[in-house]
């Protein structure tokens, strides 16, 4: 699952810089289908390449591996529910007072 939500969010993150998949392997310095294996979940890169993926897309590491926007809203309550879980009474009421805050 990490391999294909890996692949959406490169394919997405070109597409949102307006580039070509062989614009991009051109900026990378490979041929332009081992970009579409990449965006296909058939393949995933080295660290290396992730480094020049980076560079490339003008993003940091944090928003290429951030998968947490694709979820829908009743996964994210869930995923909400399951941290709340985890949490003492007193981080649970720090994170509400928080919370408020954003309202």
């Amino acid at each position: 699952m990490f391999k294909e939500k890996f692949a959406q969010r490169i394919k997405n993150l070109r597409k949102s810089r307006k580039l070509t998949q062989e614009q991009l392997a051109e900026l990378i310095g490979v041929d332009f289908r081992y970009i579409s294996l990449i965006e296909n979940a058939k393949s995933f890169p080295s660290c290396a390449i992730i480094e020049k993926l980076s560079t490339a897309l003008n993003a940091g590491y944090n928003e290429m591996f951030d998968f947490n926007e694709e979820m829908n809203r009743k996964d994210t309550e869930q995923n909400i529910i399951n941290l709340f879980q985890l949490l003492n009474d007193k981080k649970i009421n720090t994170l509400y007072n928080f919370a408020k805050q954003l309202i």
